[in-house]
């Protein structure tokens, strides 16, 4: 029970984390984390976490990386493989060699071989870290990029160098050639058997499909084994497991599916599940960081034959030599290319190359490699200093964090959406609306299809009042003229095309002069534009007197009325000509209308094209039975629902990241829960 009560503490400690960001989102989640993980060391627990770093690395950093390399932009990352490179192996090795000796030369205490190892920890940038950093911070995307792929990659090649320094410190054998050609085999052969794996997991899932096995819920548990699967198998083989997890999750994200109800199912599931999954770890990976803080600095308080004073010293001088070799290698490596090209060298923006190195934060892999330090070497004796590099470890994690929160926002300040001006209120809102319609056209299905259409409709009126509310009083009147002036025409074009049509015969002459009895009302309802109370007084007076005066024709109508009553076959084949007839000529409307289309007339023209599209939807639906029409209502009651659920996670990552004040936020969301109201509140009420 001691290990259940432990593991909900630090579950609740997840939710408390958030709790208290929403109050002050300007500190980063992982640093409050950090911070209640050290309150939790201090409970008085009958449990405490021995953190096992292989075990640490399996169950928190596999699925992490998997995740992360599953969303990667593949045309970013590979655009930008040699900037990645560069930094995921060149100034990984150049990060061992300069600190390596640096420490060695500032700490005589700790042997070159055991300096080379700190040296090896601090090396790789932690991806969990660094995604918790661009969630917050508004990066520059090509910034953001390349930091998501140098974090992806260079864990392994930190993890094969710190491993070497430390075989050589217990061993104290060491030959450069032997190490370069275990690093290429380790990361190749990691690549490899992550693209292997990957490859018959896929071949399995279409097997049992094939068997009939469309169970979402065995797919998703298959999908949640499949980072550890991959890493333990990679390690067994003793090939590097971080880059076979990485590569597996990237060749999911190269993987193209059939789009069906099922696929498109399981998509939903996945989000879901992985949502909960990956904010969950990220959570526990920096409390138990916090939970081990307290037992490492007590050692080295205590016990390391330095003075605290002097461990703060060798921290704070540690962090700012791995910031300026960073910043060293990133400014020599874009400024070169740019001299060798005779290119102008002030285009170089000095800015991007601080953002990016700031970003470069440590973090779990950085804690797991420092505490796997084994106690002793390999004659017995202890190995020397290992508290003192296990605490410098943690301290550089904690000051990259904290100069990544602090510093950071003020250099992306620039890049970020304020909402003080009303014009800035406004396109947030129609930014808003824009991502809600973008996710939702990426779960359409077949089944959905004409749901969705409908709500993204709803979401298109409402940015375009949204931008509507920008035009003076005049400008609305001149649109609203010059739309009145185009309906005529659009009347006018329906009128030539239903003869065209009738002409050759594609509809019956009974139609078309139905149809065209239809327009007729159409253009005078037009030409009054607005009906007075004393204008539709006249109109029923002038029926009722053509009706005492004329009683033969209504008798006819009558007539005609009853008969398609008693021959409803015959209606129904009338009814569906008219729909014919009338699709042909909107289709007919929307074409020509995109062609007049020009950046003068938007505002004209593309409510008329969006109000015809509408229009063709509805008929196309009206052709199904009740029950099809049943099944389109509670499609479209779903996509709504959904579409409102993404509006709030939009609202809450966007306050989250700091682009909107918790005014703005909270009236956005009101307004949501009236949308919410309006569409489902009906149905409580009934």
């Amino acid at each position: 029970m001691d290990i259940f009560y432990y593991v909900l503490i630090m579950l609740a400690t997840i939710l408390i984390s958030n709790v208290v960001n929403r109050f002050i989102p300007f500190v980063s989640i992982p640093l409050i984390q950090i911070g209640l993980g050290v309150l939790v060391a201090f409970l008085p627990l009958a449990f405490e976490l021995k953190l096992n770093p292989e075990l640490f690395l399996v169950l928190f950093i596999a699925p992490l990386l998997f995740n992360d390399g599953k969303r990667t932009d593949r045309q970013a990352l590979w655009n930008l493989r040699a900037s990645i490179l560069a930094l995921a192996l060149g100034l990984v090795f150049v990060t061992v060699l300069v600190i390596g000796y640096f420490v060695n030369w500032m700490i005589p205490t700790i042997p070159l071989a055991a300096a080379f190892a700190l040296a090896a920890a601090l090396a790789p940038t932690d991806a969990v870290a660094v995604g918790s950093l661009s969630g917050r911070i508004d990066l520059p995307k090509k910034i953001t990029h390349l930091l998501e792929g140098e974090a992806l990659m260079n864990d392994a090649s930190g993890l094969v160098a710190f491993q070497f320094a430390i075989a050589a410190m217990v061993t104290g054998v060491f030959s450069i050639w032997s190490a370069s050609v275990s690093f290429v085999i380790i990361a190749v052969g990691g690549i490899i058997c992550g693209l292997v794996l990957t490859f018959i997991k896929f071949k399995f899932l279409k097997w049992i499909r094939g068997l009939g096995m469309e169970d979402v819920t065995l797919h998703m548990l298959i999908q949640i084994l499949t980072p550890f699967v991959i890493y333990l198998v990679a390690e067994e083989l003793h090939v590097s497991g971080i880059l076979a997890v990485v590569a597996a999750g990237i060749m999911h994200a190269f993987e193209k599916r059939k789009m069906d109800p099922m696929t498109v199912k399981l998509n939903v599931v996945s989000q879901g599940t992985w949502s909960v999954i990956i904010f969950v770890l990220n959570g526990l990976v920096f409390i138990i960081l916090g939970t081990q803080l307290p037992d490492i600095i007590q050692v080295v308080w205590q016990n390391s034959g330095v003075s605290n004073w002097q461990v703060i010293f060798y921290v704070l001088l540690i962090t700012f030599s791995l910031i300026t070799i960073r910043f060293l290698w990133i400014h020599l490596g874009w400024l070169i290319p740019h001299m060798l090209k005779r290119d102008d060298t002030s285009k170089l923006n000095l800015r991007a190359t601080v953002l990016t190195s700031l970003s470069g934060v440590r973090g779990a892999v950085t804690l797991a490699s420092a505490l796997s330090i084994p106690f002793v070497l390999g004659d017995g004796t202890p190995f020397p200093q290992r508290s003192l590099i296990i605490c410098i470890a943690s301290g550089v994690i904690l000051c990259s964090l904290i100069i990544a929160t602090a510093i950071l926002p003020m250099l992306a300040r620039k890049d970020e959406t304020t909402t003080d001006s009303p014009r800035a209120e406004k396109a947030l809102r129609v930014s808003v609306c824009r991502k809600v319609i973008e996710e939702l056209n990426k779960e359409v299905t077949t089944e959905n299809k004409l749901a969705t259409e409908v709500v993204v409709e709803d979401y298109r009126g409402r940015m375009r009042g949204i931008l509507k509310e920008d035009m003076d009083l005049s400008k609305q009147r001149k649109v609203a003229k010059a739309q009145q002036e185009l309906r005529l025409q659009i009347l006018k074009w329906e009128r030539e095309n239903t003869d065209l049509l009738a002409s050759r015969g594609e509809t019956s002459h009974q139609t078309a002069s139905r149809y065209k009895k239809y327009i007729d009302a159409m253009e005078k309802a037009l030409a009054r534009k607005t009906k007075t109370r004393s204008g539709t007084t006249s109109l029923m007076f002038k029926r009722l007197t053509r009706q005492i005066l004329h009683p033969k024709q209504w008798q006819e109508a009558k007539a005609r009325f009853n008969e398609m009553k008693q021959n409803p076959e015959q209606s129904q084949k009338m009814m569906e000509e008219i729909r014919e007839l009338r699709e042909k000529n909107v289709a007919l409307i929307t074409d020509r209308l995109k062609s007049m289309l020009d950046d003068s007339n938007q505002a004209v023209i593309w409510p008329l094209i969006d109000e015809n599209k509408r229009l063709l939807d509805q008929m196309r639906r009206d052709i199904g039975s009740a029950k099809s029409r049943a099944r389109f209502e509670k499609n479209k009651k779903e996509v709504q629902l959904q579409a409102i659920q993404i509006e709030r996670d939009v609202l809450q990552e966007l306050f989250e990241q700091g682009k909107i004040s918790r005014d703005l936020v909270r009236d956005m969301r009101q307004n949501l829960n009236l949308y919410e109201t309006y569409y489902f509140g009906s149905e409580e009420l009934a």
